[in-house]
């Protein structure tokens, strides 16, 4: 028969508490990149719901103006304003925010890539 001493039984009960103190951290350093265009053109109004729409949902985004052509505009002088916009959060939320831009800002198709990140920080 074996006996446990009581070092051995705090050095296991030591690591493990630095496994459970330092899963979450590891978990919480994975995300979910959304990268969506819209135009420039939605009224102000809609811009603003879709803004809190996407703090609510994802808890916040980035967002600049762009120009670029679109899938057939090869060889023609084509260069509508944009919005470009990149939303991570710690889930797919592709699906939440594609609805929301069809139903809300009648986007009948929406440009939207999707694709999981490791959060790097300091």
């Amino acid at each position: 028969m074996s006996y446990t001493t009581p070092r051995k039984l705090l050095l296991l009960s030591l690591a493990l508490g630095l496994v459970l103190l330092l899963a979450p951290a590891a978990h919480a350093r994975k995300a979910t990149v959304h990268f969506f265009v819209i135009p420039a053109s939605i009224p102000a109004e809609q811009l603003n719901k879709l803004n809190d729409f996407l703090i609510t949902t994802a808890g916040g985004f980035t967002a600049s103006r762009s120009t670029g052509g679109a899938m057939d505009s090869l060889g023609r002088d084509y260069s509508p304003e944009n919005l470009s916009y990149i939303v991570s959060a710690p889930k797919n939320v592709a699906r939440e925010i594609r609805g929301y831009l069809q139903k809300n800002c009648d986007q009948k198709s929406v440009f939207m890539l999707v694709w999981e990140a490791e959060r790097v920080e300091k």
